[in-house]
């Protein structure tokens, strides 16, 4: 069953968390240029699929009014939730839950976001189940920003080379569901990101 938690405290001024900018791929990604590029904006709300401990939910939380983060991982989102009550970011909520699931959102985010995430969803044969849910989540007009590995990056970081998607073939899957891509960028060395419209 899917546990939604809030952490204690209030939205206020905080810097970078421990480990934020460096983490897993040594300062490769620096979330917060990425997130305002595809358009994140004070006063909007984000959706964090597959959000893992935080590495972009905390920092939107800066910008956004509300950010809600999913993890399968029940250590994940306890490890998320721990820093956003250190930092007092009341606007930060999190669930456990699998983002191929019933997810139960209705036209409630400006923004949904899958980093690094969505290739494993491709192997497992559920990454329509994913787009669709990031697509429903949204209000009419919203976005979807899709971060990835690129294809040609050598490995490691990242999964190996016969799970990364190609870009075509991401927006060939999120075309499916309404999705519409309006911007492409370099997000990394080893990474692209690509930025969707919900069309209606």
């Amino acid at each position: 069953m899917e546990s939604r938690i809030r952490p204690r405290g209030h939205c206020g001024e905080h810097g970078h968390p421990r480990g934020h900018r460096g983490g897993r791929w040594g300062g490769a990604l620096d979330p917060l240029p990425i997130l305002e590029r595809a358009g994140l904006r004070p006063g909007m709300s984000l959706l964090d699929l597959g959000s893992g401990a935080g590495r972009f939910s905390i920092p939107a939380a800066g910008v956004a009014s509300r950010v809600h983060a999913i993890d399968i991982s029940e250590d994940a989102v306890r490890s998320l939730l721990e820093e956003a009550s250190r930092l007092g970011l009341g606007n930060l909520t999190a669930s456990v839950g699998d983002a191929a699931g019933d997810l139960g959102f209705d036209g409630e985010f400006d923004m949904v976001l899958l980093a690094n995430v969505l290739h494993d969803f491709v192997v497992a044969g559920t990454a329509d189940r994913v787009l669709e849910n990031a697509r429903r989540a949204l209000r009419p007009g919203g976005r979807v920003l899709v971060l990835e590995f690129k294809k040609d990056s050598p490995s490691p970081p990242g999964p190996p080379s016969y799970m990364r998607i190609r870009e075509e073939d991401l927006i060939e899957i999120a075309s499916r569901h309404g999705l519409e891509p309006i911007d492409r960028f370099e997000a990394g060395p080893h990474h692209y990101a690509v930025v969707f419209q919900r069309k209606s």
